[in-house]
């Protein structure tokens, strides 16, 4: 359970922002609509809509709000049970726990982003390490 928690935390570090994931859960709720219309139409045509309609927001949230790629091009894995984890999270009403996990990320974050500044600015300092 331990490295599916240190993966979400991998995942929720490029969902930052709370638009981003409210983008995430539209794609979701578009994506199930779709797949119930194909089903309710006896259409497989139509199940091509799904990946569609989901990666459409979800993607848009990404580019748009996070400025970021999303997870899924490099570990598609991590993508799913993430986007999966973060969604039911949003949809119960657990978003609140979503900001604290991204701010505390952000926090831990911080002071490696400030070492890396400095040792830029003064190199002696990143010969003395």
């Amino acid at each position: 359970m331990r490295q599916f928690d240190q993966r979400f935390e991998e995942y929720m570090r490029g969902h930052t922002s709370e638009a981003s994931r409210w983008m995430h859960v539209a794609g979701m709720v578009t994506a199930v609509g779709a797949a119930g219309l194909a089903g309710r139409r006896r259409s497989p045509k139509l199940l091509w809509a799904v990946p569609g309609a989901f990666f459409s927001f979800a993607w848009s949230g990404h580019f748009v709000f996070e400025k970021n790629l999303p997870v899924g091009f490099t570990d598609p894995g991590a993508a799913f049970s993430g986007d999966l984890k973060m969604i039911f999270m949003m949809l119960s009403g657990r978003n609140a726990e979503l900001k604290e996990l991204v701010q505390r990320l952000q926090a831990e974050a911080e002071p490696h982003t400030a070492e890396a500044a400095t040792e830029e600015r003064d190199p002696a300092l990143r010969e003395s390490v």
